[in-house]
């Protein structure tokens, strides 16, 4: 879905948005090296917001790596992640996450209204969809 790395599958009567691996929080790996950058989670809103405006989906999936932490979770997460979705659910009632190897605990990030589907992916029509960590379905 060029300009944007994001794929679109219509099926049905549905049309689904699927992008992956926003490692929210990225920034504090950097910041542990000595550079200090702002935190991204509002530009990276503003990119999705801007695709979400453009295509129209009716759901959501990200495939992994929402969080940049891989065994727990760091206060900027826990301020950025709900709010990130907060802010998607305005626009997008569907949001579904399969989880990749960065979201350990996860859930607990997340809003009511995002739904956490199992890490192996799913199948949607004849297309399967999974983060590149897991062995396709």
């Amino acid at each position: 879905m060029s300009p944007y790395a994001a794929l679109i599958i219509n099926g049905g009567d549905e049309r689904t948005l699927v992008i992956s691996d926003l490692h929210i929080g990225w920034e504090i790996s950097l910041a542990e090296e000595g550079i200090y950058i702002p935190s991204q989670t509002k530009r990276l809103f503003t990119r999705l917001k801007e695709i979400i405006f453009s295509e129209r989906p009716d759901r959501l999936i990200i495939l992994g790596d929402v969080k940049h932490t891989i065994a727990k979770i760091e206060a900027e997460e826990w301020r950025d992640v709900p709010d990130f979705f907060e802010n998607v659910l305005s626009m997008i009632r569907r949001v579904q996450i399969v989880p990749g190897n960065h979201d350990g605990e996860i859930e607990a990030l997340l809003p009511e209204g995002v739904e956490l589907l199992p890490s192996r992916g799913i199948i949607i029509g004849d297309i399967g969809v999974f983060h590149g960590h897991t062995w396709p379905l």
